[in-house]
């Protein structure tokens, strides 16, 4: 083989391999990410925006009720299948298909008030009070699980590169590797059950009941802190901006630039373990238990507030026609119109810890302390005047018909 035909050959072979590497490097990120469904995690995406590109129910009804042992205040999560994942207070993560029937359930050493997150691969990851997290396979056999040293109640959230990350009521973060070893701790000053969110640059963003909002780079070492008043149990949720915003036990939400300087606070009558949604107008939704939920312009003013007759723990979630859904501890959930009417209220057997999640057909998911979790979907709305038109329209020819019939007949 001459020179020129060797290197024509070298540069085809280096192409080629350098394709294939391409390809499996695409494959693994796609394997990684966040499973793309209608709600893979907790607030919807890694962002928590809590942001559905779905419309729920105008009307609701009730489609199903699955239930558990006891009480649920995990939010569920859908994966790509439409199989709603779920936690309870009986030690269970359930797999309940579409039409509400169980699949199967994996059962760990403690009760269950963290939220499942789905990966593109159809792992389920999710914590437990025996103070493991847990990477459940889709057909609910184990896959690995990691041990911190105190319970979860934080729910995992799976960065852009699968990196699962979740708090620890022993104080620390914790950033897991696909296969469950760990890739770093971050250690606070007291127990975190935030749920941690990440930024479009990579940041991760968690609160901690030491009164801090943390933000840390992609290697674990923090970028700043912010100092709010009282514990910030809720989770953080990020702007399209970069704007965080977080509520704390001082009855305060905060935004914050990306720079971890203080952009405005908003003070409400309760303490705020909510965590905000974001619209896509940029209005900022989080309920209180003062037993409100609050709409909150950009700009830090308020827009409206709606009341319910319970305190609200429950985070918001919004339709895609701007509708925010939300549950309350008076064992409701409600459904509000982008002006803050009340578009209606869907009553469950007991208090609504649980967040609402928002299926591909519109259908709205939540749990209950009844230990149910609840399927509402849209209720066919009958036009009666015009049914009734209808009849009488058809009797009326029906008579005409007749008459004529006779006539001829005759």
């Amino acid at each position: 083989m001459n020179r020129p035909t060797s290197l024509i050959a070298l540069g085809v072979i280096v192409c080629l391999v350098l394709s294939s590497l391409t390809l499996l490097m695409l494959a693994s990120t796609a394997h990684a990410q966040p499973a793309r469904s209608p709600w893979p995690m907790f607030g919807q995406n890694p962002r928590h925006t809590g942001r559905s590109p779905y419309t729920g129910p105008q009307i609701p009804k009730l489609k199903w009720t699955f239930t558990t042992d006891t009480y649920i205040s995990s939010s569920p999560a859908i994966g790509t299948g439409g199989t709603i994942y779920i936690g309870s207070w009986d030690h269970r993560l359930y797999a309940a298909s579409p039409d509400g029937t169980l699949k199967w359930s994996f059962t760990t050493g403690g009760e269950i008030l963290s939220s499942p997150a789905v990966a593109d691969d159809g792992t389920i990851y999710i914590g437990s009070w025996d103070s493991l997290l847990y990477a459940v396979d889709p057909d609910g056999s184990l896959k690995w699980s990691f041990a911190t040293g105190a319970y979860i109640s934080s729910s995992p959230a799976i960065g852009p590169d699968g990196t699962v990350y979740v708090g620890s009521s022993d104080a620390s973060l914790y950033a897991l590797n696909l296969d469950g070893s760990l890739k770093w701790s971050f250690a606070t000053g007291a127990y975190i059950s935030s749920s941690p969110a990440i930024g479009p640059d990579g940041t991760i963003y968690v609160g901690s009941s030491d009164g801090n909002l943390y933000a840390l780079d992609p290697d674990g070492s923090m970028k700043w802190q912010f100092t709010t008043g009282a514990n910030v149990d809720c989770s953080p949720a990020v702007g399209a901006d970069g704007t965080v915003y977080v509520g704390s036990s001082d009855n305060n939400l905060y935004a914050m630039h990306p720079d971890g300087t203080l952009e405005w606070s908003f003070a409400t009558r309760g303490e705020i373990f909510s965590s905000p949604a974001i619209g896509a107008d940029g209005t900022i939704y989080v309920g209180s238990y003062d037993h409100k939920l609050y709409a909150i312009d950009p700009d830090g003013t308020l827009k409206w507030s709606f009341t319910t007759r319970g305190e609200i723990f429950s985070s918001p979630a919004i339709g895609a026609d701007g509708t925010v859904y939300v549950g309350s501890f008076d064992a409701n959930l409600y459904a509000v119109n982008p002006d803050g009417t009340e578009k209606w209220a869907f009553p469950a057997g007991h208090w609504i810890q649980s967040s609402p999640s928002v299926g591909s057909d519109g259908t709205i998911y939540i749990g209950s302390y009844d230990g149910k979790l609840y399927a509402v979907f849209q209720e066919s709305a009958v036009n009666w005047p015009l049914v009734g038109g209808f009849v009488a329209a058809v009797a009326a020819a029906g008579i005409v018909i007749y008459f004529v019939a006779r006539r001829r007949a005759d």
